[in-house]
């Protein structure tokens, strides 16, 4: 329970919390109204994770007016955050019998010849966090929470941009739309090639957490929509992996270490860093460019479609396209690329970087010399 209440006529926030054994107060509220501290004290406290620090000084005789009445306590100097004062069951014990109701956030108790009430403050329990600490939260399994969410209107994001820009944008707004669609057949598509004797692979799904099935469904919905994927019949069988994004979102991958052992690695160079940063010399421009889902705007070949197969919760699919995660993937975006781009391969220095593992994911910058 929080609470508005005062110290030496300044207002502060006041935590009355009795899961904590003695009182605390803020170090930055000591300091701003110049308390006298008792600096030779130190006392240990063991906080909730299991950390123990060191509380070096105590306020002795800290008058704290409560609004419906006056107390006084010791309370040691803390770094705490969102509040001023902690009061603690070093204070709460002292009270006798208390009557608490969390409905109306209210707390009674006998104090001289009166009962004094004091209510606790809703606003002060309210939070602003950023997205990611949101969707932190919703992983947390078996909790109540209750959001209450705020969108601002920002006025048209476009309002502020430069008309430069905005006509440059429009006039080629299709290079910045989600992909709907295949890719166009090209002359060079991805193809699995397997080692001899080898029989279909076949892994069990993982287990998913409720959240996570919900996810994985919705990025399933929209592949079909797009047409990168199709349902499938294929004795061949991937597990899926969810793996969290910077940005608290998901990527969808799909676990093919075992497709991997049994492909054959392809032997297509991909290039020499060296060799890159020695075509730099005298670059002055280095503009970035970066694909949207490179990978699945390379097409799978027909034959090869039915390895890619992965299973979830609900259904069995393949891939139309190069998935993120497999073998030789990386060598077959490096060979699209040196074709796509070969009549600027001296003019333009292109580098790709790819890592592979439970999420692989690639980008590629253009490196334009003057």
């Amino acid at each position: 329970m929080k609470l508005r209440d005062r110290i030496q006529g300044t207002e502060i926030v006041v935590m009355l919390d009795s899961g904590t054994s003695h009182n605390f107060i803020s170090r930055t509220l000591v300091e701003q109204l110049e308390l006298a501290v008792d600096e030779t004290v130190q006392f240990g406290v063991c906080l909730g994770d299991g950390a123990r620090v060191t509380c070096q000084g105590i306020c002795r005789q800290l008058l704290v007016d409560l609004r419906h009445c006056e107390i006084q306590i010791d309370s040691y100097v803390f770094e705490l955050g969102g509040v001023d004062l902690i009061l603690g069951i070093d204070w709460l014990r002292t009270l006798g019998e208390v009557v608490v109701n969390w409905e109306t956030m209210s707390m009674s108790f006998t104090l001289g010849k009166g009962v004094v009430t004091l209510t606790g403050d809703p606003s002060l329990n309210r939070s602003v966090i950023s997205r990611r600490a949101l969707l932190r939260m919703a992983e947390i399994e078996f909790s109540g929470v209750l959001w209450n969410i705020t969108v601002e209107d920002s006025k048209n994001g476009m309002q502020n941009t430069a008309p430069e820009l905005r006509e440059l944008i429009d006039r080629y707004g299709k290079l910045f739309e989600e992909p709907r669609w295949l890719p166009p057949k090209r002359r060079r598509e991805h193809a699995i090639i397997l080692k001899e004797g080898s029989e279909p692979v076949q892994v069990r799904p993982y287990r998913y957490a409720h959240h996570q099935k919900d996810e994985i469904e919705k990025l399933v919905s929209q592949m079909l929509q797009a047409g990168v994927i199709q349902h499938s019949g294929s004795p061949f069988s991937s597990p899926v992996i969810l793996v969290k994004k910077k940005d608290g979102s998901w990527r969808f991958c799909v676990d093919y270490r075992a497709l991997n052992d049994i492909t054959i690695a392809d032997k297509f160079p991909l290039p020499v860093i060296d060799e890159l940063l020695d075509e730099l010399h005298g670059a002055v421009w280095f503009p970035k460019l970066d694909m949207k889902s490179g990978y699945h705007q390379i097409r799978v070949k027909a034959e090869d479609v039915p390895k890619t197969a992965f299973r979830t919760h609900e259904g069995h699919y393949e891939f139309l396209v190069m998935p993120f995660g497999l073998k030789n993937a990386p060598a077959t975006f490096q060979a699209t690329m040196n074709e796509v781009l070969k009549p600027f391969l001296r003019k333009f220095v292109l580098v790709f970087l790819a890592r592979s593992g439970k999420s692989t994911w690639h980008t590629f910058n253009k490196f334009w010399k003057c």
